[in-house]
Parts: C-alpha cells; structure tokens; sequence
C-alpha cells in the first residue's frame, strides 16, 4: 500500500462516474452485486466511507443508500430484517473491535436463522503514522486486537481481512457468494482505513453479482422411496419450522399435503409455511400426535419435537430433509431418523407430487385424507374451548391478546415477533406475512428486524409484537429514533407482564414441585419491576404512545393504533398490561 498521494482530477471535467480511492470504489462493487443498502453504526474507521459518500456528487458513483443505526444490535436486526422479506443480501458495518463485539448475538440469530449477510467492521489502524488514514486517536492503540475476527468465527461462514484494493472485487465476490450459498449465513470481512482511504487513478468501477450455487436437489431414488413411505403410511406429518423462508415453497407444500392427506405442523415455526387455514394445518407441535404418527418428514426442522418432553414411538418411521439436514453447525444434535436427504423444500416439493402422483392409490389416499381430517378436527376443537372461557369474560393475558390481534389484522399485515405471538390462535395464513426470532432466539431482534422489514416493504402495515423484557433489550431509544430517521412507521405492541415470563417458566419447568413453584410470582430472577413507562419511548420520538389495562378496550386501541401508522404516518406503541 502506497504512502503517496494520487493527484485528483477534476471531477467536473469526467465523462463518467470514476473512483479516486478505495473506498469508493468499495461503495460502488457493493452496488453494483446487487446491495441496495449499508446499514451502519459509524465510528472512527469509516471515516473513508463517509468521504466517499460526500464526494458522491462529484465522483457520480452509485452507492448502496446508508441507513444509519445508534446501535450494533439495531443495524444487524435492521439488515435482517430486509433480508427475510426480499430475500436479498445485504452489508452491516460497526465500528472496529467494540462494535462487532455489541454484534455478536445479531449475528448469532442470521446464522441460525440462515439469512445471508456481509457483516463488516472496521480495523484499527494499522500504521500508527505514515499512510492516509493512519492513528489518529488515543483509543486506536487500545481497541487493537489479535485476532478481531475470532469473536465471531464460529458464527459466520468465512471471514476475510481487506488488504488492499487491488483484489477488492473478488474479495467481495467470495464473501457475498459464500454467504448466499445454502445454507445461508453471514459472513465476516475486515476493514483497515487505510486501505479505505488510498487515493487511487481516477477510473471506472466495473463489477457484477457473484455466481451462486444453486440449492440442492435431492436424487430422484430418495424422492421414489420417500413416497413409498408416504404410501405405505396411514398418518403420515410433516413437520416443518422454516422451509417457508422461501414463500415460493408455501403454496406447493400446502398443494401436496391437500391432495395427498398429509397432516402438517408448524414446529415453532419462524415463518408462515403453511396457510393457518390448510385443512390439514395440525398446529405448532407434533407432540399431540405422536401417537398416531406413522411417519414424520422433518422438513428444515432443527427441533422437531422436545426429547424430554415427549418421543415418537419406535415403529414411526422418520425422514429428515434440508439444505443442511444434520444441522452440522449445532454441536450435538440426535434426532433419530433412518433417512437423511439434503434437498431445498423448494426442489424437494415438486419431484414429491409427481412421485406421489404415480404412486399413490384411491384407497390409501383415502385413509390418509380420513386420519388428518381426524387430527384437525381436534386441533380445532382444542383451540375452541382454550378461548371459550376468554369470549365470555375477557382478561387481559397473552391468549387474549393473540384473538385480539387475529381480529384486528387482514391479511396484508406483516407480523414481526418475538415473544407472545401464539400461532395456535393468530391464524398466520400468507406467505411472507409472519416471521419470528431465530432459533437461537438472541433477545432484542424484534424490533430492529421490524424496522428492517418496515424498509423492504414499505407499502405494507408492519406490525412489531414484543415482550417487555426483549424490547429492553432492544434498545428502544435507537428504535425509535431509526424509525423516525427513516420515515418508515410501525405499530409496536407489547406484552408488558414485568417479567421475563421464559425464566419463570424454565424454573418451574425444572423443578415442578420445587420453592419457585410454590412460592409467590414472579420466581426468582426473573422480576423486572419496576417497569418504565414504555410508551413515552414512542412519544419521545414523535410517535404515539399508549398505555392499555382494560382488556375490553385492547381491540379498539389497536384498530386506532393501526389508523394512526396508515393515516398519519406515525409510529405506534401500545404498553399492554398483562397477567
């Protein structure tokens, strides 16, 4: 890296858009591979990156648009977010060490989740004099480490350290194509200012999206016996928590599963991957029908069911399928199954149907359309008589809150959970209309990723449903302010009960019969009281906030609520009191 300066020319005078220093010309291959936005927590190594955006008047290049964030975790959530509703790649860049290390658990939840990201953070300076961009402050001596990369390694597919612009071009092509590979994830890149800030000849930048690997198809002999089983079975279900990632997959799953009498379930699932309406929609656990089960095809499934809690019986047979059906990444993971297939439910769905098609016969068509009408109709009945006593006398606890929402929504909202959002009762019924933290479920995701989805669909009505305790942890201020900044309101509700209602019931969970149990609530450590007036956050930011106890009063306050974001383009936050 050369120390010398490069003398600029005069940007009035160019035919065309040119780039004079590196970080332009990192803005620009960023684009031109199909990144719409940099979603940014700045400090003092993007220094080059904000030139570079100053001269854009002048340099006439084409950048991503920056979309600044006052917290790591909000710009990682925010890129998700886009991420899950476009399905495109895009770039997160924090500041140096400190920064990605406030990341870490954003980058956690896109690893798991398998959203594809090209998550970056400046170098300190590796020269302390000499080169433009060299250390310029106290705290670049201190904030220097070893190894940066080794906080998150383990989390991303590959990481990278910027050593010159020269291979700038196929440093990003690896990183953005290793990202979007099946399966997905983010991956890690480096960035010294000094490299950013080399002045270089004036020149044109020329790039394009990186080749990816197409998803997986499974072998025509596995799909054959796949539907031999499916044949020979008389209660076949699929179990599935996040093949609807790809809304493509949502229609011809519902497809296969109508026509050939397959029960599906929606493990915890993070997406809507079946409509809620599917005749044969058997809920959110395959733990009520495990007895009747002859056959479960766990589809993009990491935890089909609970061990501990509740097994298949020995004679169920069992198909695990996925880009990655092993889920190599977890360190132990030992769900039984006699066949593995790695496949895209994409790829898998339609080799499926024909198979089925040219196997199948009336009568064991039949048995099968009779046993999942059966499991159905119990799952409906079940969720009757949860809500029974609720339609008669409101209170104002979560299975309230979920009909009230089911009420209130049409079928055009998207729904950004994390927390208190239970599908047994909100019928999610669109592809791309739910989506839910990942299965690492790293607290303060909902509301970023809300602002994140709020970006890539602006014409919709995003609605954020939270826990107290996660949109704490969330940094609300941030939020807010990013949803101001970026002019994109969203109704926010949140379940506030004071506590962290997971600790309280992992505790009794544990020990059913133990002090926690029989002793006052909340349990132990998981109290959060007292508890702020959350909805002055909102109003903070000009926003409306609101505070409801009355649980006969909650479905107008969100009717009103969802007025306020439509009509007059300001966010909403409804603080929910709740049991």
């Amino acid at each position: 890296m050369s120390s010398q300066t490069v003398e600029r020319t005069d940007p009035t005078s160019a035919t065309a858009p040119l780039s004079e220093a590196v970080g332009e010309t990192f803005l620009a291959t960023l684009k031109q591979k199909g990144v719409d936005y940099l979603f940014i927590n700045s400090g003092t190594d993007s220094a080059p990156i904000a030139e570079a955006y100053a001269r854009q008047h002048l340099s006439g290049l084409d950048f991503p648009e920056p979309i600044i964030g006052t917290h790591e975790n909000l710009v990682v959530g925010m890129a998700h977010g886009y991420t899950m509703v476009t399905g495109k790649v895009q770039a997160v860049m924090v500041h140096v060490s400190v920064g990605a290390a406030n990341a870490v658990c954003g980058v956690m939840n896109a690893r798991r989740d398998e959203i594809p990201m090209l998550f970056m953070a400046g170098r300190t300076p590796l020269y302390e004099k000499g080169p433009l961009g060299a250390r310029s402050g106290a705290i670049h001596w201190a904030q220097e480490m070893y190894d940066q990369a080794g906080m998150v390694r383990e989390l991303v597919k590959w990481d990278y350290e910027l050593r010159s612009g020269l291979n700038l071009d196929e440093v990003l092509d690896r990183g953005l194509a290793l990202s979007q590979a099946a399966p997905a994830g983010p991956v890690y890149l480096t960035l010294p200012r000094e490299v950013l800030a080399e002045e270089t000849a004036p020149a044109p930048v020329k790039s394009a999206p990186p080749a990816i690997p197409a998803t997986p198809a499974p072998d025509a002999a596995d799909v054959a016996a796949l539907a031999e089983l499916i044949e020979q079975a008389q209660c076949p279900i699929i179990v599935t928590s996040g093949s609807g990632r790809d809304p493509a997959t949502v229609a011809p799953l519902a497809a296969v599963a109508e026509r050939f009498g397959l029960g599906i379930v929606e493990a915890k699932s993070r997406y809507v991957c079946a409509p809620a309406d599917h005749p044969y929609h058997l809920g959110q656990s395959v733990h009520p029908y495990l007895g009747d089960a002859e056959l479960l095809i766990c589809l993009e499934s990491e935890v089909p069911w609970l061990p501990g809690t509740r097994e298949p019986r020995e004679e169920t047979r069992i198909v695990h399928v996925g880009v990655d059906p092993l889920f190599r990444d977890y360190p132990i993971r030992s769900f039984r199954g006699e066949t593995f297939i790695t496949a895209s439910a994409g790829k898998l769905l339609p080799m499926l149907d024909a198979a089925l098609a040219r196997k199948t016969t009336e009568a064991a068509n039949q048995v099968r359309h009779t046993n999942a009408t059966r499991l159905a109709a119990a799952r409906a009945e079940r969720k009757a008589k949860r809500l029974a006593p609720l339609l008669a006398e409101p209170r104002m606890n979560k299975d309230w809150l979920n009909h009230c929402l089911n009420e209130a929504l049409d079928e055009g909202v998207i729904v950004v959970n994390e927390y208190w959002v239970d599908r047994e009762i909100y019928d999610a019924k669109s592809a791309g209309s739910f989506f839910m933290h990942s299965p690492a479920a790293g607290l303060g995701w909902g509301m970023p990723a809300a602002v994140g989805a709020a970006l890539a669909a602006r014409d919709k009505t995003i609605v954020c449903t939270l826990g107290d305790g996660a949109y704490m942890f969330g940094n609300p201020a941030s939020c807010h302010q990013a949803i101001a900044m970026h002019e994109v309101p969203l109704l926010t509700i949140l379940c506030n009960n004071a506590r962290w209602g997971a600790v309280q019931a992992s505790t009794i969970g544990v020990y059913p019969e133990g002090h926690a149990a029989r002793g006052p609530k909340p349990a132990p450590l998981s109290d959060l009281r007292p508890v702020p007036d959350f909805e002055f956050y909102c109003t903070a930011s000009g926003g409306h906030g609101e505070k409801v106890t009355d649980p006969k009063a909650l479905p107008d306050a969100i009717r009103r609520a969802l007025k306020i974001i439509r009509e007059e383009k300001r966010q909403v936050l409804l603080n929910v009191i709740c049991e």
